[in-house]
């Protein structure tokens, strides 16, 4: 019978642990199987973590190269040195050094890329981490505050306005939508993106929302989102008149539109299992609105309603939600449905009430 070994098709994927019992050879009649399997590796982090950890990694790795270090595997040493090199660098945008999330984020790039070589990773290092432990009280670092301000009530009416003087219908329909969800909902940025028509549902009184995957449940559990019509700004007339200018049935709910913004541009989606018969070109993504869109597109509102789009961002519809609960007396237990959080504690980084 032919023999394979796994590490000639994983070698950077298999731990050298020696706690687990590893056949000698393996039958070539699970190799598929196998393949198969690890194939699921793709889906392990989302795209945009899997995006940045590459970037991060690629710093490092530039770092080493250029002081002619190893950095897979890395002496935690190089680890420390690397820490101190990134600490006192300036952003040429902002003139301020990188925070202490944006090191930690390079770390956290190390340490998966280590575990998925087999290798320990350095960043655990005990001196790595009262390195870090000390960076995070350290005071006299000048660092950016990607603190955002919440949008409520106020700041939402002046979007509202904004975009009513959009000139096209759909631009102004979906825009609307996609204010008032994200705000009522208490969305993420790349949730929205995500959301399917066959996702909304009108109820008597509310709007339901189903959330297929977020950052608190990536494994796709059942979780809805019920969002009254009573509440003021809420997101169900607006939802339902952005359906119903735009006709759609299926797909994603927000679309890209055309330039003159009077029309929805073509619309696909990449399906990787399918097999292409007819020599047609490859589907590819398209006709659908990214997180980053969303971002952008908030930005540009903020900064022609007269918002500072350095203090507001996506990230202000969702931590307005929050707040503007609260200011509505409503209990820890209520925003967390409506938000999605599971602990408490992750509530006081959205929560910002007004002095």
């Amino acid at each position: 019978m032919n023999k394979l070994s796994i590490n000639q098709y994983h070698p950077r994927q298999v731990t050298s642990d020696k706690s687990f019992f590893e056949e000698m050879e393996l039958p070539i009649s699970i190799l598929d199987d196998f393949k198969s399997a690890a194939s699921e590796t793709e889906y392990e982090l989302a795209p945009n973590t899997r995006r940045v950890y590459r970037s991060s990694f690629n710093i490092f790795t530039q770092y080493c190269q250029h002081h002619g270090l190893s950095h897979l595997p890395a002496d935690p040493r190089a680890v420390i040195s690397f820490i101190g090199h990134q600490k006192e660098q300036v952003q040429q945008k902002t003139g301020m050094q990188f925070s202490k999330q944006t090191i930690t984020t390079r770390l956290a790039a190390i340490r998966f890329y280590h575990i998925q070589a087999g290798f320990h990773s350095p960043t655990e290092h005990p001196l790595v981490i009262r390195v870090m432990r000390g960076l995070s009280r350290n005071k006299h670092r000048v660092t950016t505050d990607y603190d955002q301000q919440p949008i409520m009530y106020e700041e939402l009416e002046l979007l509202l306005q904004t975009i009513d003087k959009q000139g096209q219908e759909l631009t102004r329909a979906r825009d609307k939508a996609i204010i008032q969800l994200g705000f009522q909902g208490g969305f993420r940025r790349s949730e929205l993106a995500d959301i399917q028509v066959n996702h909304i549902n009108f109820m008597r009184k509310k709007l339901k929302v189903r959330l297929a995957y977020s950052k608190s449940n990536q494994q796709g559990h059942k979780e809805w989102k019920d969002l009254p019509e009573s509440e003021l700004f809420s997101a169900f007339s607006a939802v339902k008149h952005w359906l119903q200018v735009s006709q759609l049935t299926q797909g994603h709910l927000f679309r890209s539109l055309s330039r003159d913004g009077q029309r929805l541009r073509p619309y696909s989606l990449a399906n990787k299992s399918s097999v292409d018969i007819d020599d047609n070109p490859p589907q590819v993504n398209r006709g659908f609105l990214r997180g980053d869109d969303i971002y952008q597109m908030i930005k540009k509102y903020c900064a022609k309603a007269g918002l500072s789009p350095e203090f507001y961002g996506a990230h202000s519809l969702r931590s307005g939600c929050v707040t503007q609960l609260h200011e509505n007396d409503k209990d820890h237990l209520y925003i967390m449905a409506r938000t999605g959080h599971t602990d408490p504690r992750s509530l006081r980084h959205y929560l910002k009430p007004k002095d």
